[in-house]
């Protein structure tokens, strides 16, 4: 099986689609003032994680990072529902994005790039299919045209792993203490971790990065339902 990151157009490419969104998730977790490894936030979302349940104020709005014990608090109250195979980490966000959209979107939009967003007609078809670890969330978004389709984010959990001759010696160790986990700067030249590729799946994430990485199957069939302005760009597997 091949794999391939998807990213968004370069600036100064020109798309077909006019599609765009102001938005956020629900819920937000902060970053931290960490004794050991310094103030630090992140990035990433769950939008398939519902923390209702809480009833906890300080994840409502985004906030800069917090004192190490009000994060760890936190991070105790969302750990549970969080599924067990993918990390707490300080400025991660949880639940369907709100906000408003306009213009016209193609089958695969990639705006902002770390973030994979579908039109319901790719998400049926992918799932018509049997594609295997699609989790598309419907994002609530208003807008002023009446025939927009509904547009869902795809969750990417960061089950993968670049192989660790390709990231060299550009990375940040996790941290024992806050949890933080490792980290490093994208190399341009980059491949899979064979040992760590989820089988199966045709949509994952890569640990330590934002990388939203899908199968050839995938590739194939959003095709059909015409261009989008997004690259594949391959990804081998070693």
């Amino acid at each position: 099986m091949r794999y391939f990151s998807v990213d968004s157009l370069n600036f100064d490419e020109s798309g077909m689609w006019s599609g765009e969104y102001r938005a956020r998730h629900r819920w937000h977790l902060p970053g931290v003032e960490c004794p050991r490894c310094g103030t630090w936030s992140g990035s990433g979302a769950y939008p398939s994680v519902d923390l209702s349940s809480l009833s906890e104020p300080a994840l409502d709005e985004v906030r800069g990072p917090t004192n190490f014990e009000e994060y760890m608090r936190l991070v105790a109250l969302v750990r549970p529902l969080l599924p067990a195979d993918v990390p707490v980490k300080g400025g991660t966000s949880f639940g369907p994005m709100r906000g408003t959209a306009q213009g016209r979107f193609g089958p695969v939009t990639c705006y902002p790039p770390w973030e994979l967003v579908l039109r319901e007609d790719v998400v049926e078809l992918l799932k018509s299919k049997g594609l295997q670890g699609i989790i598309a969330v419907r994002m609530e978004l208003r807008s002023r045209r009446s025939t927009m389709p509904a547009l869902y984010e795809v969750e990417a959990r960061p089950l993968a792993k670049l192989h660790t001759d390709c990231i060299g010696e550009f990375k940040t160790p996790p941290c024992s203490v806050c949890g933080r986990p490792e980290s490093y700067f994208l190399p341009p030249k980059r491949w899979l971790l064979r040992s760590a590729v989820p089988e199966g799946l045709d949509v994952f994430g890569i640990a330590g990065a934002r990388l939203r990485v899908v199968s050839e199957r995938f590739v194939e069939t959003v095709q059909r339902l015409g261009p989008s302005d997004v690259h594949y760009q391959e990804l081998p597997v070693g």
